[in-house]
């Protein structure tokens, strides 16, 4: 799929809910900017609301509760909407003149005792399976590639860690991106997300500003590491070599405690695309999308050696009165 640089023919929209109650008419006028977030490897997106406030009622009969739920679609009228999922309101602000109501919110179902740190071991459990079991704990359902090469342990410990920064911890090991969206744990492979053929190309002309940065610093053509075997105790290396173009023959080296040689490759292979994330970048400007999530690839076109595949790590969509709506995008290259 090829997106083109038409202007839109509809007018963009949202559809605002406050406590189940769609709110998106009676605000429709005091509205003056939404701005929402999604992030690939963070726990979770946000979402920013302005609204003018000259008759000062939200900063007295409408004052909101924090903690309330607000909940989000936008896109344009007539089309389908990109649903931005459930937030509570963390914080309010009131400035002026004129009276400018702001509310910040963050992503719902992240609950305090998901902010509570535990200490457990986990035995003869697999990744997924860890992730599952974390899921399960919240009433969550897990989002996971199905053919994904699992990762084994005989025994794994959280130590007086939130079950969401355990498992955050275990993603980044072993080159996973976790995300908490709604009531859904989302666990996918880098290398899995990577994989997925894109279906949107974009030329210079679907695009209102462009930016591309090439670094060396921190990239390797490398990455090995060296573990103890546990019955043996002799010193074991592998390493894993990056397809990405880069030009220094450095490696990265470093020592991870591993139970055995597929914890081990998986964690040298998770280091070098960690190392290799930003070697090429892009940040790209463009009239809002809906097609624009984070965890998709998009296949730019028209920008020389820039041309490829990119992995989106943040999609940032806004909605205001001076520009309409408009689609900021993150992305990282694949190889």
């Amino acid at each position: 799929m090829t997106i083109t640089n038409a202007l839109p023919v509809s007018t963009p929209t949202w559809q605002l809910t406050y406590q189940g109650i769609d709110i998106s008419a009676e605000t429709a006028s005091m509205i003056t900017r939404i701005a929402y977030t999604d992030y690939l490897s963070r726990l979770s997106g946000d979402l920013e609301i302005d609204l003018a406030d000259a008759d000062g009622r939200w900063q007295n009969t409408w004052y909101p509760t924090p903690g309330d739920e607000v909940s989000l679609a936008i896109g344009y009228g007539g089309q389908p909407l990109l649903p931005c999922g459930t937030f509570q309101i963390d914080e309010l602000e009131l400035a002026g003149p004129p009276d400018l109501f702001k509310m910040r919110c963050l992503a719902a179902f992240i609950t305090p005792a998901m902010r509570t740190p535990n200490s457990v071991g986990y035995e003869n459990q697999t990744l997924l399976g860890i992730a599952q079991f974390i899921a399960d704990k919240y009433g969550f359902s897990l989002s996971s590639a199905d053919e994904l090469v699992d990762v084994a342990f005989e025994r794994v410990t959280q130590k007086n860690e939130t079950d969401l920064a355990f498992l955050k911890r275990l993603a980044i090991e072993y080159g996973f991106d976790f995300s908490v969206r709604g009531s859904i744990l989302v666990f996918y492979s880098r290398a899995v997300l990577e994989a997925v053929p894109s279906l949107v190309t974009l030329t210079r002309t679907d695009l209102e500003r462009f930016e591309f940065r090439n670094r060396t610093h921190n990239t390797y053509l490398t990455s090995q590491v060296s573990y103890q075997n546990g019955l043996s105790k002799a010193l074991i290396s592998l390493s894993a070599a990056t397809t990405a173009p880069i030009t220094t023959s450095d490696a990265a080296k470093f020592v991870a405690r591993c139970e055995n040689a597929q914890q081990a490759l998986v964690k040298v292979q998770a280091a070098l695309l960690n190392s290799n994330a930003d070697f090429i970048e892009a940040s790209l400007t463009m009239p809002g999308s809906v097609a624009m999530v984070s965890g998709i690839t998009i296949n730019l076109s028209g920008f020389g050696v820039f041309d490829g595949a990119y992995l989106i790590v943040v999609a940032h969509h806004e909605i205001d009165r001076s520009h309409g709506y408009v689609t900021n995008v993150e992305a990282s290259r694949v190889y």
